[in-house]
C-alpha cells in the first residue's frame, strides 16, 4: 500500500534533488530529524518507487554527441514487443509509449549523425512490427528530466525550499522522481 507523502518526505526529496550525495546525518541535521528517521523514510520512499537514487551519465562525455528523437509507428499487436526490443538497445536511453500519430518515442545517443542511418536501418527497422519512423535531431537540451524539482505540486501549498549556501547548485541526475 502506497504511503501518502507528507511535508517531511518532500523536504528530504528537495534536499536530495539539490545534492544526491547528502548523507542521512546531514539531511537530518538540516531538517531537525534523527538519522534513523531519515534512513527509514528514504528506505520507504525507495521501496515504494517514489524516488530512485542513481548517477546519470552525460552521453557526450562518452563520445555520444548526437542525440535524436525517433517517433515510431508500430503494429498495435506488437507494441509491447517493439518497446521492449528498443529498450534493450544500448544507444537508446528513453522509451515512451505515446498517443497521437506515433505509438512510441525514443531518445537515442550516437557518436555522430553519420551513424544515424545505420541505426535506423539495422536496429529500428529490423524489429518486427515497426511500420514507420520519424526522426528529429536534438539541437540543444534546455531542461533534463532529472532537473525537474519537487516544487509547488498539486495540492496548492508550496513545499519546503531550504536556502542554498552560496555556490550550491542542483546536482543533475542525483535523484530521479518517478510517478
Amino acid at each position: 500500500m502506497a504511503h501518502t507523502l507528507d511535508e517531511t518526505d518532500r523536504q528530504i526529496i528537495v534536499l536530495l534533488q539539490r545534492d544526491g550525495r547528502l548523507s542521512n546525518v546531514e539531511i537530518g541535521r538540516q531538517l531537525g530529524l534523527a538519522e534513523g528517521t531519515v534512513r527509514k523514510r528514504l528506505e520507504r520512499l525507495i521501496a515504494e518507487n517514489v524516488i530512485r537514487i542513481t548517477a546519470l551519465a552525460e552521453p557526450a562525455a562518452f563520445g555520444l554527441s548526437t542525440r535524436v528523437l525517433i517517433s515510431i509507428q508500430a503494429e498495435l499487436g506488437e507494441l509491447n514487443k517493439v518497446a521492449q526490443r528498443l529498450a534493450q538497445m544500448p544507444e537508446v536511453f528513453s522509451v515512451s509509449m505515446i498517443t497521437g500519430s506515433f505509438d512510441i518515442i525514443i531518445e537515442v545517443a550516437l557518436p555522430s549523425s553519420d551513424r544515424l542511418l545505420s541505426f535506423l536501418i539495422d536496429n529500428v527497422s529490423s524489429i518486427p512490427g515497426v511500420k514507420r519512423t520519424e526522426t528529429s535531431q536534438v539541437m540543444q537540451v534546455v531542461k533534463h528530466a532529472c532537473d525537474w524539482a519537487v516544487g509547488g505540486l498539486p495540492g496548492g501549498r508550496p513545499t519546503f525550499s531550504p536556502t542554498p549556501s552560496p555556490g550550491d547548485r542542483l546536482m543533475p541526475g542525483a535523484i530521479v522522481i518517478s510517478g
